[in-house]
């Protein structure tokens, strides 16, 4: 996986590239976004973060070819890269923006509504398959996705595992834009535009007083969902549906 930072404009543009695996992440590109996202935030003449995955999938999630070879240890540490992601997406002063096109599937999706705005292709593939493999969601998804989608689609999405369709995405408010893929890049030009126009100070001070509503409750849910991703790795739910995977992979 090659996670690569370019400047458009007055904004830093995050890519990362898999495009064999729909652009899953495996531990080394989680931290790569995690610290591209940091180290954006510190840099004064950048006024927003654009996050994307190359070709044309936003991401499939975790990658499951790793996560077969996880060792405990090395799950755990995967759970926080993935809760990593979303503390600095909450932590930049600048606006987030997620280019959502193709699947967002699992913390992918998660993540993406820890992010400010998403800006989706009509051909996006939404799903949380966590239950499908004995493992809970992360990056706060079990606080935020109730706060984007309300708490009814949220709940049929987070406990069903099931697929749902760009409409549904839009119709739930997942989706702050909804365009075709030829337009999404004229689309992220336009919010790049929008954000210098206005006062990089006053965007900070609003997103951290936005965030700061939910209180202890962000870093609450990351908690309790670490806990429940670690200990559910080793329950035999999640064993049996990996080693599935493996033997899929093998055939």
């Amino acid at each position: 996986m090659t996670v690569t930072t370019s400047d458009l404009g007055s904004a830093r543009v995050v890519t990362w590239d898999r495009q064999a695996r729909r652009n899953a992440w495996d531990l080394e590109t989680m931290a790569e976004i995690a610290h591209a996202v940091e180290a954006a935030g510190n840099e004064a003449e950048v006024r927003c973060v654009v996050l994307r995955g190359a070709g044309e999938h936003f991401s499939a999630g975790d990658d499951l070819h790793a996560a077969v070879e996880a060792t405990s240890a090395s799950w755990a540490a995967t759970i926080e890269a993935f809760q990593r992601m979303t503390r600095e997406v909450l932590a930049s002063p600048q606006p987030v923006i997620a280019a959502v096109d193709g699947v967002c599937v699992g913390g992918a999706l998660e993540f993406a509504a820890s992010c400010d705005l998403r800006l989706c292709t009509d051909r996006i593939r939404v799903l949380t398959p966590e239950v499908g493999i004995g493992l809970v969601a992360s990056n706060a998804g079990t606080l935020l996705l109730p706060e984007v989608l309300g708490e009814s689609a949220a709940r049929e999405l987070l406990l069903s595992g099931e697929e749902r369709d760009a409409a549904w995405a839009l119709t739930h408010g997942f989706a702050t834009e909804m365009v075709a893929p030829a337009q999404l890049d004229a689309r992220i030009d336009h919010w790049i535009g929008v954000f210098e126009r206005t006062s990089r100070a006053a965007v900070a001070a609003t997103k951290s007083m936005l965030n700061e509503r939910f209180g202890g409750l962000l870093e609450d849910a990351m908690a309790r969902e670490t806990y429940h991703c670690v200990r559910l790795f080793d329950e035999p739910d999640a064993r049996a549906a990996l080693e599935g995977f493996a033997q899929r992979r093998r055939g």
